[in-house]
């Protein structure tokens, strides 16, 4: 039996111990940084354990395998969406938008890229992240356009496909080749990543998402809010 599968032994949890509720976020980091340290390929379980300060039977009760490790491990470094449904195209959006942003920062970013140049070798653990995580969270936002184009919120012709690839397209274009690349000073002081905390609504949100609003809905002009 290979060393980080696990044994019938592991398999079957001590009876009337009370179970420790953040294991689970500690292996879950431990998984990331050894994600981060070694790739898919070298990632280790017995070595999440030793990160995590927990029992590998620890793990396995709650991650049958390694691979399923892996993708518990890859989906908390995406976005994770979640079609927010708030009744307004413009809501849905600033809920989405620094979701999005969140997962194109370092080093969440670099970690993602070198797993998924690796994962081209693991073809069924790929197709499970691409379902599990990148698809999912196209779809969220794509959704948001469908159900404003249903209200009546966008003209009918709307590709939807077309303005979440777009949506998506901006905030990892900028978080790739940098603000200033784009010739716009910031645009006020909560704008920078180590200024705001995780989740807030940036100035080039809600400049984007007005600019998705009037293209959407065919409007002739654009009109921002930063």
């Amino acid at each position: 039996m290979p060393p980080d599968e696990p044994a019938a032994e592991c398999a079957r949890p001590r009876r009337g111990r009370p179970r420790d509720a953040t294991i689970d976020e500690r292996v879950l980091r431990a998984a990331v940084d050894e994600l981060a340290g070694r790739g898919v390929g070298g990632f280790s379980v017995n070595s999440v354990a030793a990160r995590a300060g927990v029992a590998k039977r620890g793990i396995y009760a709650r991650w049958a395998t390694r691979d399923d490790l892996v993708l518990a491990a890859l989906g908390t470094l995406a976005a994770g969406l979640v079609p927010p449904r708030t009744g307004s195209l413009r809501e849905d959006l600033l809920r989405l938008a620094p979701l999005v942003d969140a997962v194109f920062t370092e080093p969440r970013m670099s970690i993602l890229a070198r797993c998924l140049a690796e994962l081209s070798r693991h073809p069924g653990l790929y197709e499970a992240f691409r379902r599990e995580s990148v698809d999912r969270c196209a779809a969220a936002v794509q959704d948001a356009f469908h159900d404003a184009r249903r209200r009546g919120e966008t003209r009918p012709d709307l590709d939807t496909d077309l303005a979440a690839a777009a949506f998506l397209g901006a905030l990892l274009t900028r978080q790739a080749f940098g603000r200033q690349a784009f010739g716009r000073p910031r645009a006020d002081p909560g704008d920078e990543p180590g200024e705001r905390p995780p989740g807030a609504v940036t100035a080039y949100h809600r400049r984007l998402v007005e600019f998705s609003l009037a293209a959407a809905r065919g409007a002739g002009r654009v009109v921002g809010t930063a």
